[in-house]
């Protein structure tokens, strides 16, 4: 058996397979082709790389000076871990505009958006609580209150069974809901009112409020998600720096010990 230690500290066995367990799967795909030997071979060796660097941040997050009151000795270790990653990674340089927008222009088709509609609907589920019967005859109140012309989400609030908020559903694309669902609500005029309709979950009557065509999404709604993301990378490179140095000066063995 092979026993890892770093700066003294042993990493059991049972830790270095769950760590392989949690990768495999994913390099399974990543790796699709090659022999399953040298997959489990690659995962176990990142496998202990990662654990040796999550020793060494831990251990030198432990000798940190200033105190964590208040948690934990779980929480104590996260906190540590969570300050010392921070200051590490505080001076990595935030990404030029120029940058974020080479990207853009680059991967402009990444940036695809299927339509997209901002819908409300009023439902009565049928269920073990509520037949068929009793669920269409609430659903046909709701749609009389409608016609007498009271808003749309004070009926919601007052007769749906997911009451709250209008029954205002926020905006989705095709798939996020049911089939039979979109096939209504997708085909709405603006602010139309739709008639009673049947999903697997009971009875609706819903509305449109807004409805986005599919096109690229603009600059200026996706440029904070780029430059989070070029943030992030440079974060990681400074980290991985950091790393390096750790390791230059840490005592890193893999000891083969005999079987018991």
């Amino acid at each position: 058996m092979t026993v890892l230690t770093v700066n003294g500290e042993a990493i059991e066995e049972t830790a270095i397979q769950q760590q392989m367990a949690a990768m495999l799967n994913i390099m399974m795909v990543e790796m699709e082709g090659e022999d399953p030997l040298v997959v489990r071979m690659r995962a176990r060796e990142w496998a202990e790389e990662n654990l040796i660097e999550a020793t060494l941040l831990r251990q030198l997050a432990m000798k940190d000076p200033q105190p964590v009151e208040g948690c934990s000795p779980e929480t104590e270790v996260s906190v540590r871990l969570e300050r010392l990653v921070a200051r590490v990674t505080s001076k990595a340089e935030a990404p030029r505009r120029k940058d974020i927008v080479a990207f853009y222009t680059k991967h402009r088709e990444s940036f695809h958006q299927p339509e997209r509609i901002h819908a409300a609907h009023i439902v009565k589920n049928v269920d073990e609580n509520q037949s068929e019967e009793t669920a269409r005859a609430a659903i046909e109140r709701a749609q009389e209150e409608l016609q007498k012309g009271r808003p749309f989400g004070e009926v919601a609030d007052e007769l749906s069974d997911c009451a709250g908020k209008g029954g205002d559903l926020g905006f989705f694309e095709r798939g996020n809901m049911v089939e039979a669902f979109d096939d209504v609500v997708f085909n709405l005029a603006l602010r139309q009112v739709s008639s009673i309709f049947r999903t697997e979950f009971g009875f609706h009557i819903a509305t449109l409020f807004e409805r986005i065509p599919a096109g690229i999404r603009p600059f200026a709604e996706v440029s904070p998600q780029i430059e989070q993301q070029f943030l992030e990378e440079k974060k990681q490179e400074k980290l991985n720096e950091y790393l390096d140095q750790l390791r230059i000066g840490a005592d890193i063995r893999r000891e083969k010990r005999p079987a018991l």
